[in-house]
């Protein structure tokens, strides 16, 4: 049971289920950065079978007999997106407490017993920004178990208070442990200021008080509000027949009633504000570089269909290792640490889209590169100016055979997605039916098909060129105190300086 600090990256599989982080090789192993997109699978094939309940449960069924195992995942539309500012952070209690009893499994133990009994060999849950989920693996001649094991879970929960005040001390130790871990705290600090209208909105876990206050009529309203066939479906992939997995789950789920779900992020997200300026002066961070990232408001992907496809087809444009973008911008911007770690990336969104791009730059001499802060504030104007002229000609700027292999790019990596059924379905299908929707994961592929460089460049004018944009800077405290004209700077320029305790949206 965990927070996902993920989307998926998908614009990605990174193509655009969700921004993630990872780390850079050998010397600078331990730096966060976002992961360019790589593109999660919506391949339209018979292998991912797909079927819808009458009471509006969705079930997809992917068939792959390598192994004899099945993979079980249940997924819900909610978590962070779906928060207001009362009940931030409840998605992911409600999350643990499903594990601790139902009406079949009185306790965890009981849970444990039935799970061994069915001879699982991994099972979990999640809460993420834009979902809930949670899978088994079984053998696949339990398939029917495993769904009824679900049924008994997802329909039959019982919160018990004794039971819930245990697992407040589990969440907690959980989110405190998030609260204090710095790629949290410098991803957080600017989200929050980038969403200032509703920023628990953008955080998976919320303030700690509300995790303390929750009582089990909250829990319940979840439950009536959120669990709900309408907001669920259920993803099965391994060694099974698609008629067999809609038959089971007609069996245990098919009676189930239930209102449907309230709309996810609505009102929308706002604009970007001007002036959004953050430095993170980090203790931990490595001596010699120093982390930059800019952010601007990009399209929501059920708002702004058509251009989720174009920003996913620019990613790749973007971030090709050999492509002109990183070649160009390095040797415009000399301390830039490596063109391998600039990043330009959509984590696709239902609410609060984000465009960003994030790379790494030499700390150097600030008496001969100029202040940190400055070269930030230079980095993001050379960015903007190479960004102007890809929309004035995109085709001349990547040559014209290059949006044909972007394209063919993004179906690799959706047939390469699938060749593991059980993270295809916990993680890439999962991701987009939650995000966008089954119609968009299915016709995903003919609409990227579709970009022109047309489009690219209006999506250059329409998101970034002469729009907010948000600045975070991350940097070592060394570095900082090396840089003596810093703290003149952080006025002259008007950076936030944040750390853990203004960081996040409750805190502020």
């Amino acid at each position: 049971m965990e927070l996902s600090t993920g989307r998926s990256v998908g614009s990605r599989l990174n193509g655009r289920a969700a921004t993630i982080f990872f780390t850079l090789a050998v010397a600078l192993a331990a730096l966060p950065l976002v992961a360019a997109p790589a593109v999660a699978s919506a391949v339209a094939t018979p292998a991912a079978a797909h079927r819808s309940l009458a009471n509006g449960l969705e079930v997809f069924a992917v068939e792959n007999g390598a192994v004899p195992l099945a993979t079980i995942c249940v997924v819900f539309r909610g978590g962070a997106s779906a928060q207001d500012r009362s009940d931030a952070g409840l998605f992911h209690l409600y999350e643990h407490m499903l594990f601790a009893s139902n009406e079949k499994y009185a306790n965890q133990a009981a849970f444990t017993a039935a799970l061994n009994a069915m001879g699982v060999p991994s099972w979990n849950g999640s809460t993420g920004e834009e979902y809930i989920n949670y899978y088994i693996t079984v053998p696949s001649d339990k398939l029917d178990e495993g769904v009824a094991f679900w049924s008994w879970a997802v329909r039959h929960p019982v919160f018990d208070p004794v039971k819930l005040e245990a697992e407040k001390g589990v969440v907690l130790n959980e989110i405190k442990g998030y609260h204090a871990d710095p790629n949290q705290v410098f991803s957080n600090a600017l989200e929050s200021r980038l969403y200032p209208g509703q920023p628990w909105r953008k955080n998976i876990d919320g303030p700690e008080a509300n995790i303390q206050a929750a009582t089990v009529a909250d829990l319940e309203r979840m439950r009536s509000t959120w669990y709900v066939p309408g907001n669920m479906a259920i993803l099965v992939g391994g060694d099974v027949k698609a008629e067999a997995v809609f038959a089971s789950v007609s069996k245990w789920f098919g009676d189930w009633k239930g209102a449907s779900p309230p709309a996810i992020g609505e009102p929308p997200q706002g604009a970007i504000p001007e002036g959004v300026r953050v430095l993170f002066r980090d203790s931990g961070f490595y001596d010699g570089v120093h982390n930059v990232r800019f952010s601007w408001r990009g399209p929501d992907v059920m708002r702004d269909t058509r251009d989720s496809y174009t920003i996913d087809v620019l990613s790749f444009l973007m971030t090709s290792p050999v492509g002109r973008f990183k070649k160009d911008l390095s040797e415009k911007v000399p301390t830039i640490y490596d063109p391998e770690y600039i990043n330009f990336s959509y984590p696709t969104a239902r609410d609060g889209g984000t465009i960003t791009f994030d790379t790494f730059m030499r700390t150097g001499s600030p008496e001969s590169d100029g202040a940190i802060l400055d070269r930030a504030e230079t980095l993001r104007t050379a960015v903007i100016d190479e960004l102007a002229l890809v929309a004035a000609d995109p085709e001349g700027y990547f040559g014209a055979g290059e949006l044909a292999k972007a394209k063919r790019k993004l179906v690799d990596n959706n047939l390469l997605s699938m060749e593991n059924p059980a993270s295809f379905v916990t993680g890439t299908l999962v991701f987009w039916w939650a995000v966008a929707s089954s119609d968009y994961f299915f016709g995903y592929e003919a609409n990227c098909d579709k970009v022109s460089f047309q489009d690219i460049g209006d999506l250059l004018r329409k998101y970034i060129l002469d729009r907010p944009s948000g600045i975070a800077v991350r940097v070592s405290t060394k570095d900082a105190k090396k840089d003596q004209a810093m703290q003149e700077r952080i006025g002259a320029l008007k950076f936030e300086p944040v750390t853990a305790a203004n960081a996040f949206w409750w805190t502020r």
